[in-house]
């Protein structure tokens, strides 16, 4: 039977009746995937699919009846107005997690400065930074081999020379007075959270952290205490409500001056602080 742009329309109208978001991936994926112009998707509705073209389009349906987020169906996500690979090893990013960068960005450091970002995933928060400040010497690292494999693919997609990954379980091998600046978008999620049934594809260890949530948080913290040098920033993103007890942890092991940056929700979702000098 032949399959047209009709067909497959009426089998997702079925299939996910209450779900409008499907219908607008699969806009998003024809044009993606398939490179479907406008003209293909909403004038020429009778045109006879390929049947590789068939294929792709049910294999979006399945993953779709599965639950798979769009961004891992078409291995991409778009991160401070660029795209990078994404894989079901790595996070997909988060648009509030772009105020990390965006901090970074737009705050007055010295023109030549050394940042870490720990626990760097697929790399979108270290290359963002490195893409938009060249003098900037990054360096990402993760304990997940998998995860530093995803980065790689993104750093050399970018050709970003100023950014270099490390295998590392959060700062361990890194000397003191390593870096001015360490940022990190951790795991914070408690094991309990509701949120997590909707993110049943995503590394869970990238999520959850014990203790709360704050148990990755403490450990960045008290080793950046002597990785950073004086007077040297840790900036985090964490849970909606955690700012207090980041805080609390920033006192713990000697960083002052704390301040936090609010979410597009005009909730406190960045803190940062700096190691006494």
């Amino acid at each position: 039977m032949s399959k047209n742009l009709n067909y497959f329309q009426n089998i997702i109208d079925q299939a996910f009746k209450a779900e409008s978001n499907v219908k607008n991936e699969f806009i998003f994926y024809l044009k993606e995937k398939l490179q479907f112009k406008d003209d293909d998707i909403y004038v020429n509705k009778e045109k006879i699919f390929t049947d590789s073209e068939a294929s792709l389009v049910n294999d979006f349906i399945q993953k779709k009846k599965a639950g798979i987020p769009l961004d891992y169906i078409i291995n991409s996500s778009k991160f401070y107005e660029e795209e990078f690979y994404v894989d079901q090893r790595v996070l997909i990013p988060r648009p509030e997690t772009e105020l990390l960068v965006d901090f970074v960005n737009s705050y007055d450091f010295p023109k030549k400065i050394k940042i870490l970002d720990a626990g760097t995933g697929s790399g979108c928060i270290g290359i963002s930074i490195a893409l938009k400040n060249p003098n900037f010497d990054i360096y990402g690292s993760d304990y997940s081999l998998d995860a530093l494999n995803v980065a790689s693919l993104n750093k050399n997609a970018f050709k970003i020379k100023n950014f270099s990954l490390i295998c590392s379980d959060w700062l361990s091998c890194f000397e003191e007075d390593s870096f001015d600046v360490i940022i990190s978008n951790p795991p914070y999620i408690t094991k309990d959270d509701k949120h997590l049934d909707n993110l049943i594809y995503e590394p869970y260890e990238a999520l959850v952290a014990s203790d709360g949530g704050l148990a990755d948080i403490k450990t960045i913290t008290e080793q950046s205490s002597k990785i950073l040098k004086k007077g040297g920033m840790l900036i985090y993103e964490h849970g909606y409500d955690q700012s207090d007890q980041v805080d609390s942890i920033f006192n713990d092991f000697g960083f002052i001056d704390s301040k936090s940056v609010k979410d597009y929700q005009g909730i406190k979702r960045i803190s940062y602080s700096f190691l006494t000098y």
